[in-house]
């Protein structure tokens, strides 16, 4: 398993390394996330986008949605298409706010 936790070292640093690089915008995107959770609905990144930072880069919003899962913000509930135009239509995780 040595190789799983290398993987996953190098994932988070790099994830780690897009939060650090999108400053300000983790703030914007964290309220974001915790207002879509709030409502009980399901969501996605797709749903966020109009309303985040336009120069804010896509790994910062990944790892944002990853530290909500963490913290037990939200849960994943499945996969939707993207709708960004830029990512050829792959799959995007759907997700719903826990409630605490």
């Amino acid at each position: 398993m040595q190789g799983t936790a290398e993987g996953q070292r190098l994932r988070d640093a790099g994830m780690n390394a897009a939060v650090e690089a999108a400053g300000a915008d983790v703030a914007a995107i964290d309220l974001l996330i915790a207002r879509a959770a709030a409502t009980g609905q399901v969501f996605s990144a797709n749903d966020l986008r109009a309303h985040l930072p336009a120069d804010v880069r896509t790994a910062a919003v990944g790892a944002r949605f990853a530290h909500a899962r963490r913290r037990g913000v939200i849960e994943a509930i499945g996969y939707i298409t993207s709708t960004d135009p830029g990512t050829h239509a792959h799959p995007v995780r759907q997700w719903r706010g826990t409630a605490r």
